[in-house]
Order: C-alpha cells, then structure tokens, then sequence
C-alpha cells in the first residue's frame, strides 16, 4: 500500500510538472505573439508624437475664426497676379499700377489687405511690435531710388556705372524689376534698429506667415535676379499657395517654375 501511494504521489507530480511546463511553453509562445506587435505599437505612437512635436515648433496650426476672416475666392487673373515674378527678365510697363488700399498708412495691393491687416493684428496680440515699413512703390520713385543708390556708391567707391550697377541691384533692382511695384511685397520692422533677423517678431513670422498667405520673398537660396537674403521683407501669394512653398520648402522663384511644368 505504501508503495502504491508513493507511487500515486510522483505520478501527481509529474502530472503537475507537465502542466507547468506546458503553461510556460504556451505564455512564451503568446510573447513571442505579442512582444513584437506592442514594440510596432510604440515605435507609431514615438513616429506620431514626434511628427507633431516638429510641427509644432515649424508651423503655428492656429485655426482663423470664420466669423473674423474668410478666404478670398481668387479670379484666374488675380491667381496669375499673385504668382507674378517680377524682375529684370519680367519687368512690369511704367503704366502698371494695381489696385490699392490703404494698411496702417502704407499703399499695398487690395489682394491682400485684409490679410496684411490681420497678421499684424494677431502679432500685437501676441505681444510683439510688427511693424509695417513700407508696401507699393510706383516706377517713378523705384527709378529715383535706384538712381540714387547707384550715384551714391559710386561716388563711395569711386567705381564705374557698370560696377555700381551690379553692385546696387542685389538689394535694390530697377525701375520695372521690383516687385514693390506689385504693391503684393511689404518690408516689415519691429520698430528697432536692430538687425531684423534677431528678433521675436522675425521669429513668429518664420512660423505664422504663412497662415495669412505671405513667405519670405528673399531667403538664404537662389533668388530671381541675384538679389540678396533679405529677412525683412515679405510676399503675399495667398495662403494655398504660401503653405504649398512651406510644404514642399520651395521659395517663390522655385515654387513657380516648379508650377511651369505641372
């Protein structure tokens, strides 16, 4: 009898021994399973949340009140209009003047106004002092300008018409090759001396122009003409247009030959 319990108790613990074995076989087997789905799983939601941390930092997603402002319907003229590049190989005639209004006591083009109105409106709000300089400029005072610049290094420099020339149109072009003339090219200031580029407001801009249609008209890359980086003037082309630039880090000049050959 002894001998037959005993046996009846090593048979109980094999039998358990087998179950636990064949619990810890199926749980690594669910693992196997499982471990690789949950490390997919991680590596989406790290992709997700890092997508929307850089875009965050890049672009302010602020939604515009309707009730505030409404996307204008743009004609195929005024789409042309505000993709038009204006240069020494596309000049605008002496009699081009667009349509204009009147933006904290500067002429600018009536395409974007409201607009133009709007951003500076939301960087006050946003505490910084955003300045407008400057907007549409007619081809006579383009012409003095120009002129101007050109007799003035000149005389510094003591260099001929034709260096003087060169030298002037990287930041200053002729009459009839200035976009200014569009009215659709505005300079902006924070109201300081300091170098535009170091400051909040150019800052803000680099991540809000956009949502009011406008981009930087002459970044650090190719621009039409040779024209010079300049970080404080900027180009209304609408906002489809303005985020389609940021979207594929295209500047105007790009931007529209890459549209030439859609």
């Amino acid at each position: 009898m002894r001998r037959k319990s005993t046996m009846k108790i090593a048979r109980g613990r094999l039998e358990e021994d087998r179950r636990k074995s064949e619990d810890v076989f199926e749980y690594q087997r669910v693992m196997l399973f499982v471990l690789p789905l949950l490390m997919v799983a991680v590596l989406v939601v790290g992709v997700y949340f890092g997508y929307l941390s850089y875009t965050d930092d890049f672009v302010d997603t602020k939604e515009f009140e309707q009730s505030s402002v409404s996307d204008p319907q743009f004609t195929d003229d005024e789409n042309k209009e505000l993709l038009r590049v204006v240069s020494s190989a596309t000049p605008v005639g002496e009699d081009y003047v667009p349509q204009l209004s009147t933006v904290n006591g500067v002429e600018v083009n009536t395409l974007m106004a409201q607009d133009l109105e709007l951003m500076l409106l939301d960087a006050q709000s946003s505490g910084l002092n955003l300045t407008l300089v400057s907007g549409y400029i007619s081809y006579e005072e383009q012409k003095e300008k120009y002129n101007n610049a050109v007799a003035e290094h000149k005389k510094l420099n003591k260099s001929s018409t034709v260096k003087a020339e060169a030298a002037v149109k990287k930041t200053i072009p002729n009459a009839g090759e200035c976009e200014q003339q569009t009215g659709l090219l505005v300079k902006l200031s924070d109201g300081s001396d300091k170098k535009f580029s170091d400051t909040p407001e150019f800052d803000w801009l680099q991540k809000n122009c956009v949502n009011y249609g406008f981009v930087l008209r002459y970044p650090d890359k190719e621009n039409t003409g040779g024209l010079s980086y300049s970080s404080d003037l900027y180009r209304y082309v609408g906002r489809e247009y303005a985020l389609s630039m940021r979207t594929y880090n295209l500047n105007m000049d790009e931007f529209v030959r890459y549209l030439a050959y859609q």
